[in-house]
């Protein structure tokens, strides 16, 4: 009953804020419809059945429409990530063309032209430093809402978790790639605020997401956030202009993300991470986590000779004609090549790898820009909400890279909350210094 009224509470006030305080609530609202997915819930029969998704999508045009004038000043066309990322998708869209399976290549490119489609039109709706923020808290509060779920559930499958996925991320691991990059999130927030009751939010947020990792046992997942969450501390502790006492601030926390890791993780959870290291080497004789590089050169190996790739499902269906035969790979040789960067070679080609290599290129650059216009002491949180935004992308580009995710909802919401950082940091300021120059020179 509470998960009921979470949902039902989290919809209508987003619904009433989109009006009353910001038009990104529309968004908030598309982002707690898609962590929440009610359709696949136990309790999913207690709340109306609308579609959801489709209606949140509407409304999100609607509200755009209404505040048109100030969504027009956000322009696509000078953000090189969304370049990039519109690439990409006319490359998958052509690859249908000769796809080994043509339905099954349909039933990927759908979803990934509504999701352009769809950040797009969030995009117009970010129109200020705060409506990123709140764009930051909807995806911490849903990715927050999953933990909670998860907890509840608890491990239902040996020493994992199924069944509790988003519509795009239906298996544990990709539910695990969904929720690392929000820790960062409430890592920053925690960091952030002041007051205890501001923070205290975040810790239970935090706690519930890293709980629910841990369960999950994604090795994937832990070492993107890792590698993210070690990025951003980093950052902190040798920070340029840095807030009284930061250093000793970052090592407190440190340390006691170290305990609550200490505390939520069992010897299921330990086992994991040390398979790490001890299954860093191929193994012939059996499948360990190693075993995925033999798919990855097999994915090499069939680019050779199909550099144009095989759309959806190519790479399951020629997989065994590319791996040795002597080698072990456990119960199956179609499967899925586990890398994002592997399977975007597989199914879009040379062509498909460049474009997605480009969009993550370009969003670290366009970070760099923003940091460099929020050196001023005076901007020290916007300066770090970026380095946050920068330290999530690295824990999802990290995590995919074990994964097949180069279409997953969360990696173009980590594109999203670049370029909207990118827009209200650099692109505006930029247009009002442009602007001062003008009306300088014309007086």
């Amino acid at each position: 009953m509470l998960s009921v009224l979470l949902f039902l509470g989290s919809f209508i006030s987003s619904f009433a804020l989109s009006f009353r305080h910001a038009p990104i609530f529309a968004f908030v609202l598309y982002q707690m419809i898609y962590f929440f997915n009610p359709q696949n819930r136990w309790w999913g029969s207690l709340v109306p059945d609308l579609g959801y998704s489709f209606f949140s999508v509407a409304f999100m045009a609607v509200i755009l429409l209404i505040n048109w004038p100030e969504g027009q000043k956000n322009k696509l066309a000078q953000l090189p990530s969304f370049r990039w990322l519109y690439v990409f998708v006319a490359i998958y869209s052509a690859v249908y063309i000769w796809s080994s399976f043509p339905s099954y290549h349909i039933d990927a490119l759908i979803p990934l032209v509504k999701s352009a489609i769809i950040m797009s039109i969030a995009f117009k709706l970010c129109n200020s430093p705060k409506a990123l923020d709140y764009m930051l808290y909807g995806y911490a509060a849903g990715a927050a809402y999953l933990g909670y779920y998860i907890f509840q559930v608890g491990r239902n499958s040996g020493d994992r978790v199924e069944g509790i996925g988003m519509v795009d991320s239906p298996d544990a691991n990709g539910v695990a790639a969904a929720l690392a990059p929000a820790a960062v999130a409430c890592l920053f927030y925690f960091w952030r605020n002041n007051l205890i009751k501001h923070k205290l939010p975040f810790i239970i947020a935090g706690a519930f997401i890293v709980n629910a990792l841990a369960l999950i046992n994604s090795r994937g997942a832990m070492l993107g956030l890792a590698a993210g969450g070690a990025y951003f501390m980093w950052r902190l502790f040798f920070a340029p202009v840095q807030r009284k006492n930061q250093k000793l601030t970052v090592v407190f926390i440190t340390l006691a993300g170290l305990a609550s890791l200490i505390y939520v993780a069992d010897t299921s959870t330990i086992e994991r991470i040390y398979s790490i290291s001890e299954e860093s080497e191929v193994d012939e004789t059996r499948e360990t986590g190693a075993t995925r590089m033999i798919f990855w050169v097999a994915a090499m190996d069939m680019a050779k000779d199909h550099p144009l790739g095989l759309g959806r499902g190519g790479f399951e269906m020629n997989a065994p004609l590319y791996i040795p035969r002597y080698i072990n790979t456990g119960r199956s040789r179609n499967r899925a090549v586990h890398s994002s960067w592997f399977e975007a070679l597989s199914e879009a080609g040379y062509l498909g790898l460049l474009a997605l290599i480009m969009i993550v290129i370009s969003s670290f650059l366009m970070t760099k820009k923003c940091k460099k216009l929020l050196t001023a002491p005076e901007l020290l949180d916007d300066y770090f909400k970026v380095i946050c935004i920068e330290s999530m992308l690295i824990t999802f580009v990290i995590t995919m890279s074990f994964l097949n995710r180069m279409r997953a909802e969360i990696f173009v919401w980590c594109i999203l909350f670049v370029a909207c950082a990118y827009n209200v940091y650099y692109l505006r300021k930029l247009h009002l210094n442009s602007e001062h120059t003008k009306k300088h020179v014309e007086g």
